[in-house]
Order: structure tokens, then sequence, then C-alpha cells
């Protein structure tokens, strides 16, 4: 499993960090660790998922991920 925290602009809310909570559990091989407004701390298996998907689902969100 590799842990990671990814940073994200456009969040302000709770509807925000709830939305980004939502989509990075639907993704397979993706434990979502805890997400606050600002930043989301998830681990993931490799074989399975990548720092690139996580970051497609918080897209998908409607919020943008800081590059690392």
């Amino acid at each position: 499993m590799t842990n990671t925290t990814v940073r994200i602009d456009g969040m302000g809310c709770a509807h925000c960090v709830e939305a980004v909570r939502r989509e990075l559990a639907l993704l397979p091989g993706v434990r979502v660790d805890s997400v606050s407004i600002g930043e989301a701390q998830v681990s993931f298996d490799e074989k399975t998922a990548s720092r690139q998907d996580v970051e497609g689902a918080i897209r998908k969100a409607g919020y943008t991920p800081v590059p690392e």
C-alpha cells in the first residue's frame, strides 16, 4: 500500500469534503484515510490503483488536485 496526501484546490465547505470522499471511496484498491478542506489522505494498492486514479476522482468530484 502506498500512503499519500493530495492537496486540493477549490474546496471550501463540508459538501466539498463529502463529494471528494465519496468519489475516492468508489475507487477499487483505494482506502480513504481522511478528507478535509484542501487535502485528502489516502492509501492505495499499486496493483489496482495509482495516484493518477486518485487525482482523477478528485477532478470528477469537481476539484483540482495540486501536483506533488
